[in-house]
């Protein structure tokens, strides 16, 4: 054997060019589906979200279910785009993005990050506007052992729980008394403008009104929105026994005793956020006092992105089944046939481009033809 002294043939570099797309080949295709922490409580969170799901269109009933075009599921989860207690334009779309079941391992995926365990509590704060989303909030915070402090706003943007007879705190309450969930709010606003519903009318407000009372709910009226909010954070720290905290705050859409301002957003991205930028906020709504003290904040607003970034479809039809989606498992290497094809490349490559293997083969005969 001796070194190369000329250029290496056209023919060994398409050789070394095939080697090593058949390597490339065989590392893609011996990836395995590796599951991910907590496999076993996101199935569980989202198999108690698709029974409370069920159990919520078969209360709603053909009466409710009416409209195939903006419910194409027939979930019962999706309202009517006006009526007397909306308070706000909505996206159907992202509406349709929180019927999926899975989102009830999302929610434990990001609770677990926050470090909430059994026994914990847990601060959420709903508005109408995504039901679906609400339930599986409660469900993956229930799954995990945690306790739920909840105060919703009543009043939904188009397409929310916006129908008078059948609103968010009338699915809470088909819940509970089914036994499909142990907690349920505490206390709540009518929502919208002011968290006193500025944007509906006088009788949407009554409306609000009657839906909270007939569903035994304190309600939270206030003059003003900021003392809304510090009624809510009184409201949170009196549920907490003696020496206890909470390990996660739960913002469910866009409600302004929680959120503050709209432009508090852009400071608080949707998804888990352990901390959040120090900066002069139009106005601290409980998601920022609570995110002030240290507390982890999870924003479930922008759905649709927090869905894409979670491997969940955007206005899935027909609804996927438990176990869906990269929040469950993910695709990995086989580390060692990685490192094992990779030397034999390397090797390969070192023997082609250095070492002229004509001289092995075709070894040259000396003068004597010895």
């Amino acid at each position: 054997m001796k070194w190369r002294s000329r250029r290496v043939s056209l023919g060994a570099l398409v050789f070394l060019a095939l080697f090593g797309i058949a390597v490339m080949a065989t590392v893609e295709l011996s990836k395995v589906r590796l599951r991910k922490p907590h496999f076993d409580e996101k199935v569980t969170a989202s198999n108690l979200t698709m029974r409370a799901f069920s159990a919520v269109k078969n209360h709603a009933g053909e009466t409710l279910v009416k409209d195939p075009i903006a419910d194409p599921n027939s979930t019962g989860l999706i309202g009517d785009q006006f009526t007397i207690i909306t308070t706000d334009r909505g996206d159907l779309g992202a509406k349709l993005t929180t019927t999926n079941p899975n989102w009830g391992a999302v929610v434990v995926d990001m609770l677990s990050e926050a470090g909430a365990r059994r026994e914990d509590y847990v601060a959420v704060a709903y508005t109408g506007s995504m039901p679906a989303l609400n339930i599986a909030v409660l469900c993956a915070i229930e799954t995990i052992g945690a306790t739920p402090v909840i105060i919703s706003s009543v009043g939904a943007s188009m397409w929310g729980a916006n129908n008078p007879e059948f609103a968010w705190p009338d699915m809470e309450s088909v819940l509970f008394e089914n036994g499909i969930i142990k907690h349920r709010s505490t206390s709540a606003s009518l929502g919208g403008r002011g968290d006193a519903g500025g944007n509906v009318s006088p009788e949407g407000r009554a409306k609000l009104r009657e839906i909270i009372e007939r569903n035994g709910i304190d309600l939270i009226e206030a003059p003003t929105l900021d003392e809304a909010i510090d009624r809510r954070m009184e409201i949170y720290g009196s549920a907490l026994p003696e020496g206890a905290r909470y390990s996660a705050f739960v913002n469910v859409g866009g409600g302004l005793a929680s959120i503050g301002s709209s432009q508090n957003l852009v400071a608080v991205r949707p998804g888990l956020n352990m901390t959040i930028p120090r900066g002069n906020f139009p106005r601290k709504g409980a998601m920022i006092r609570f995110a002030e003290r240290g507390v982890p904040v999870i924003n479930l607003s922008e759905v649709n992105e927090i869905a894409r970034r979670y491997g969940l479809p955007v206005s899935p039809m027909p609804l996927p089944d438990v176990p869906h989606g990269d929040v469950y498992s993910e695709l990995r290497y086989r580390l060692w046939l990685t490192v094992l094809v990779l030397a034999i490349y390397l090797a390969m490559v070192f023997v082609v481009i250095r070492v002229d293997l004509t001289s092995v083969i075709f070894p040259r005969k000396g003068r004597n033809g010895e």
